[in-house]
């Protein structure tokens, strides 16, 4: 696996995957709004040159805040969300930040016990925040001091 810059000609395969994983998948727009306001974003790609996990986030003004991470169903609890962290992490910090925020689901145990392990500490919450089948779902706030 490796990881590169993200490219709008990975949109089709990023929504793939995010229609794929998530509850509530972000909309072609939402992707568009983020690659115009200059968003972050690297791809994790499979040795067949297969894009099988994105992040975006934004970086400025001393912090970061990732905004979405996902990776493939079949290519999960592999590492791959992990590196692809770890990557934003590595720019942000490259660019002067000092504190990175995220956002994640209150029943997303996975996303949040590898969040914790890479240094994540629950700051807060806000409820109802995320859109669920029914109804909304908290989210919960996590940071990182780089």
């Amino acid at each position: 696996m490796t990881i590169r810059l993200l490219s709008k000609n990975d949109l089709p395969r990023l929504l793939a995957i995010e229609n794929a994983v998530h509850i509530v998948p972000w909309a072609r727009d939402t992707f568009l709004v983020c690659f115009q306001a200059g968003c972050h974003g690297f791809v994790a790609v499979n040795e067949a040159d297969e894009v099988i996990g994105f992040i975006l986030a934004t970086i400025g003004a001393g912090e970061s805040h990732i905004l979405n991470l996902c990776v493939d169903r079949g290519h999960q609890r592999q590492g791959h969300a992990k590196a692809l962290l770890q990557r934003v992490e590595a720019e942000a910090k490259g660019q002067g930040v000092q504190i990175v925020h995220l956002e994640v689901r209150r029943s997303n145990t996975r996303a949040i016990t590898l969040y914790e392990h890479q240094g994540y500490q629950q700051i807060g919450e806000r409820k109802d925040y995320y859109p669920a089948l029914s109804g909304n779902e908290d989210a919960l706030l996590f940071a990182k001091m780089l």
